[in-house]
């Protein structure tokens, strides 16, 4: 669990998702949560310093954790299929989050990765109660939710899953701010967007989870 997360925190540094050590990182196994330590450097991250705390926040090995952990917590508990959280502040998502409600349904791989709409959770201050609650409401059943004038946050079956969903996303947000500048555009339908969507559920993820 913690390679896999030190291998996550370089991945998200050399895609520009992250700078220094905002963002975090877990892993969930059983009944224990693996996470990204609070104000530590990612480059500078090791193994002993990855946390380990219960699914009620109890630490059991590490240092402190990342503030963020009740967000993490939070989905967890509303969310049985998620078993990995990846939290950044990438360009193009947080701008959506400034100036939008939703990117709509406008690319197919999005559609089926992310799930049909990509919606903007309610603001809320970092660390709080409250902004788990929003995120879980606003992430619904996909794969990723936007936060308001904050960042980004990914869900996976597994971390890598939940790492290619910040990719996809990230990707996304660019193109739909560069759409939103033209005199028209083109979604996919509502009804194509579900069948794209349980198309991925059910069969195309097995397939497509290495990001490596």
């Amino acid at each position: 669990m913690k390679k896999e997360i030190l291998y996550a925190a370089k991945f998200i540094m050399e895609n520009n998702l992250v700078k220094g050590s905002w963002g975090n990182i877990s892993i969930k196994n059983g009944d224990k949560i693996y996470i990204t330590p609070s104000g530590i450097p990612y480059d500078t991250l090791k193994e002993k310093d990855i946390c380990v705390v219960t699914m009620d926040g109890k630490i059991i090995e590490g240092v402190k954790p990342s503030s963020e952990l009740p967000a993490h917590l939070e989905i967890y508990r509303h969310r049985e299929d998620v078993n990995a959280v990846v939290h950044t502040h990438p360009v193009f998502s947080t701008v959506v989050s400034i100036v939008a409600e939703y990117i709509p349904p406008l690319v197919e791989d999005a559609v089926m990765i992310l799930g049909p709409k990509i919606y903007v959770s309610d603001y809320a201050l970092p660390g709080t109660k409250e902004l788990g609650e929003n995120v879980v409401k606003a992430l619904k059943d996909n794969h990723a939710v936007i936060l308001r004038n904050h960042g980004l946050i990914t869900v996976g079956s597994d971390l890598r899953e939940a790492l290619t969903a910040s990719l996809v996303c990230e990707k996304t947000a660019e193109i739909f701010l560069y759409s939103i500048k033209m005199d028209k555009i083109n979604l996919i339908n509502e009804k194509d967007a579900i069948i794209l969507r349980n198309k991925y559920l059910s069969a195309y993820r097995q397939i497509n989870r290495d990001v490596r």
